[in-house]
């Protein structure tokens, strides 16, 4: 082979193949985080607007229903796309005379990770804000 010739050596190749399996290695691992991090964005978005959800029934419901120191579950009412185990509770307390306050929590598995939604809401006896 003559040193006038042009082409690449075997090495170069080698190293230009190498390179470039890191840069497409990285860019796979960067479109995987983000794809996770969009699925447990997602998960929580549906563990609050479930917990949401919960929150308006209860203020629609009769005030004297609420009863201070009562836990209401509502596992059942928790949409199927939340991953199992999964648990909804409601806790009434009476903050003030006239007022009830319910804590909500919503508790899903995500991954590995145990995930907890909680919310609060203030109720009143004529209605919200009272």
């Amino acid at each position: 082979m003559n040193k006038d010739e042009g082409g690449f050596t075997i090495v170069e190749l080698i190293v230009t193949i190498v390179v470039t399996g890191l840069v497409v290695a990285a860019i796979a691992q960067v479109f995987l985080t983000i794809e996770r991090t969009q699925h447990s964005t997602q998960l929580l978005e549906t563990a609050t607007r479930a917990g949401e959800q919960e929150v308006e029934a209860l203020r629609n419901n009769n005030y004297a229903s609420l009863t201070p120191g009562s836990t209401i579950t509502f596992t059942n009412n928790l949409p199927a796309a939340l991953p199992a185990p999964r648990v909804g509770s409601v806790t009434v307390s009476e903050p003030v005379a006239g007022i009830r306050r319910v804590d909500v929590t919503i508790t899903y598995r995500d991954g590995s990770d145990q995930k907890n939604v909680k919310l609060s809401s203030l109720i009143g006896q004529i209605g919200i804000g009272q």
